[in-house]
């Protein structure tokens, strides 16, 4: 029986963790997940206060126009960048 040496031996451990650290292994698939799940409720998040302000429209039952809108632009805000942030670590 004939043993390729290539195959019979482990790379080496700094190997490994390059290649685990550079996300193109295992953390590339929830990356792009949770950076588009980011990406599209921060977008209509911020899509549907600009239509309910335009209509002037109460955006949080019970709250203040202004200060709803501004809580609601502000977090949507907020998951755009961190899906644009989740789709830079890729």
């Amino acid at each position: 029986m004939v043993v390729h040496l290539e195959f019979a031996s482990t790379p080496p451990a700094s190997a490994r963790i390059r290649a685990m650290n550079g996300m193109g292994g295992a953390e590339a698939g929830p990356a792009v997940f949770a950076g588009t799940v980011f990406v599209l409720f921060g977008g209509a998040l911020l899509l549907w206060t600009g239509v309910r302000v335009r209509h002037r429209a109460p955006v949080a039952d019970g709250a203040g126009l202004v200060a709803s809108a501004a809580l609601a632009v502000f977090f949507g805000a907020v998951f755009l960048v961190a899906g644009v942030w989740c789709f830079t670590r890729l």
